[in-house]
């Protein structure tokens, strides 16, 4: 019941994202954040030490989730579904209130 709510709950917020005419605006801001990333990551002021250091973590979580991959409890579980949810209906808090603005 509670997966069924979530998944109509992501349906309905992708549908009011898609619809809001503020989307094309965010995408762009979105976009340029990423970019500010890249070039950020690629400036000198980055060591490479710091960028070994990000590379290894990435390496270390990727081999590491295979050990826990299928083994999350069903407390877990619920947890992960009940943040889910909260986080669902914040961000259609949000949307909405991104509609009333326009």
């Amino acid at each position: 019941m509670l997966e069924k709510e979530q998944k109509e709950g992501w349906e309905e917020l992708k549908e009011i994202w898609k619809n809001s005419s503020q989307t094309e605006k965010i995408n762009f801001q979105i976009s340029g954040l990423i970019d500010e990333l890249k070039d950020w990551y690629r400036s000198p002021k980055i060591s490479q030490f710091e960028k070994d250091s990000i590379k290894s973590d990435v390496i270390t979580i990727k081999a590491s989730w295979n050990q826990f991959k299928g083994k999350i409890s069903e407390f877990e579980k619920d947890s992960i579904n009940k943040d889910v949810t909260k986080i669902t209906a914040l961000v259609k808090k949000f949307l909405n209130l991104l509609r009333k603005i326009k």
